[in-house]
């Protein structure tokens, strides 16, 4: 694994870590559904990222209120 694929790499010291690399996977998502829709001239296109980046957006936030509740 290189240095830069560590960013996206689940295997974290703290749990708090794990939403933080989620949402840096969702934006990079993102970025990737925006190039395809100007590369293709489609709005449309590579449209199942931006899904998936709201999926790991909902799971990082829910990361973060299961670790708010264990600091109860």
């Amino acid at each position: 694994m290189t240095d830069s694929d560590k960013q996206y790499s689940l295997d974290v010291m703290s749990p708090g870590d794990v939403s933080t690399v989620l949402r840096v996977v969702a934006d990079k998502y993102r970025e990737s559904q925006l190039e395809l829709a100007g590369a293709w001239q489609d709005k449309h296109a590579g449209k199942i990222w931006s899904k998936i980046a709201r999926i790991l957006e909902r799971a990082a936030d829910s990361v973060d209120r299961a670790i708010a509740k264990e600091g109860k």
